[in-house]
């Protein structure tokens, strides 16, 4: 499975994740305190722009990313597993 590099414009930290895994997970597994929820896309908490890449979204529920919002290059961390290297910055409040 490919690997892609992944910056998280919040912390400026640049990790690996391999394209099989959702940037939420592999964040987490690097010691990044993403903000999130649910990680079933479901609850929106981890809801981020996507500054640059390329994702493919996993299912997730309707309410937590709206059609227009997709558009608007926003994700769902959980659900986003990427397909280049990328650029993401979370929307949600720091904790």
């Amino acid at each position: 499975m490919k690997t892609y590099r992944v910056t998280i414009g919040n912390t400026g930290q640049t990790i690996d994740c391999a394209g099989n895994h959702t940037v939420l997970e592999a964040a987490v597994a690097a010691g990044i305190d993403y903000p999130y929820a649910c990680a079933t896309g479901n609850c929106a908490t981890c809801i981020s722009k996507l500054e640059s890449g390329k994702v493919t979204l996993l299912p997730r529920g309707d309410a937590a990313l709206r059609p227009e919002q997709i558009k608007a290059g926003q994700t769902l961390a959980c659900r986003a597993r990427p397909r280049s290297d990328l650029s993401i910055t979370w929307l949600a409040r720091p904790r």
